[in-house]
């Protein structure tokens, strides 16, 4: 539960820092959801949201630069498991699903996580990144404590 939002035009992706349990019972602050990976000098965002046991498999496997590896398998997952991968780096924008699969991202952007579709909204209006996450921060209970905006030039902020 998360929001998770790139533009593949600008070179951004922003994350919210919160955490919250599978129930909703409980919300606690992380250090990041955005990692950096250089891959033979190109850098990449990835952008982890969901259950973290399958986002760091794909991490790990991705930080490892041989794609043509097979990933691991993931037989502790079940239909209700979710996660989302959002992949920005010099070729654009892509995403990983629960099976591991790359998918091209054809629009300008993306948002994933319980705000996303609040975040998407905002982009849609013509907006920014940061409004877009401040308003998704603003209406879902399960996004807060602040968030991040890396881009692929290296730069960060931190909002909140």
């Amino acid at each position: 539960m998360t929001t998770i939002v790139a533009d593949q035009v600008m070179g951004y992706m922003a994350a919210d820092y919160q955490v919250t349990s599978n129930d909703g019972e409980y919300a606690i602050p992380c250090k990041t959801k955005i990692y950096e990976v250089d891959i033979g000098g190109d850098l990449y965002l990835i952008g982890l949201a969901g259950l973290e046991g399958p986002g760091q498999i794909f991490l790990e496997w991705f930080q490892d630069g041989d794609w043509d590896d097979p990933l691991p398998p993931m037989e502790s997952m079940d239909e209700n498991d979710s996660f989302t991968v959002v992949i920005l780096g010099p070729n654009g924008l892509q995403l990983a699903d629960k099976f591991m699969r790359l998918t091209d991202v054809e629009h300008r952007w993306y948002a994933a996580g319980t705000g996303g579709a609040a975040a998407w909204a905002i982009l849609e209006a013509g907006c920014g990144i940061q409004k877009a996450m401040e308003t998704a921060l603003r209406l879902d209970p399960y996004s807060g404590f602040g968030f991040e905006v890396k881009s692929l030039d290296g730069t960060h902020e931190i909002f909140g």
